[in-house]
């Protein structure tokens, strides 16, 4: 089974903790209660893959282990942030993502909003048995979304507009972004009124 697991030392959890769509905000079994906890979860989870349900033991081992919410989040927001950027290359791994928007808090439009696919992760949540119609999350359909082609990424209005020739400030992150004149995000440039933009879009101050 692939490992997406490391420690780290640099902590960032404000970032991902943005609750949309918890549904517990706990590990979804008490491992010290249940004889057998690999059983309970396969049991519990009979949707998932057999890879999916031993990294949902991990998670919930460490989940556990850290005793809070926050710290679990703190622990994992690297690797959830870089499954979400690279969400194509991975298959198992998303159920990490799924996991920590159910029973950690995180931030599911946050996660979508970096590159996980939203129906994907929509489908992952449901088998872990989050709900993807909560009244927040029915809110967040109302705001602004990210959308991306082969030509780069643009800022939709719920009403099918899109931003153009203004800033953007994420929601979520607090960082800016120019959408051009075409509407679509401006990268490694300098924008129409002076300021500079990095690779990621993102205004560097």
């Amino acid at each position: 089974m692939k490992k997406v697991f490391k420690k780290i030392t640099a902590l960032a959890a404000a970032l991902m903790m943005v609750p949309v769509m918890t549904v517990s905000a706990a590990p979804p079994i008490d491992l010290g209660s249940v004889w057998d906890p690999h059983e309970e979860i396969s049991n519990r989870f009979p949707g998932l893959t057999d890879n999916e349900k031993g990294i949902v033991y991990e998670l919930t081992y460490l989940h556990t282990d850290v005793g809070s919410d926050e710290a679990y989040v703190e622990y994992l927001l690297p690797d959830i942030q870089y499954v979400c950027q690279n969400w194509g290359r991975y298959s198992d791994e998303k159920v990490l993502v799924a996991y920590s928007v159910v029973f950690a808090g995180v931030g599911r439009d946050l996660c979508v909003s970096i590159g996980a696919d939203a129906a994907e992760l929509d489908a992952l949540i449901a088998k872990l048995g989050g709900s993807v119609g909560t009244p927040v999350a029915s809110q967040a359909a109302s705001a602004p979304v990210w959308r991306q082609d082969g030509n780069g990424w643009w800022i939709e209005n719920p009403d099918g507009s899109y931003l153009i020739d203004q800033w953007y400030q994420s929601p979520a992150s607090g960082l800016w972004y120019y959408m051009g004149p075409d509407g679509y995000m401006l990268t490694n440039t300098t924008t129409p009124d002076g300021c500079t933009v990095d690779a990621d879009g993102v205004w560097v101050q």
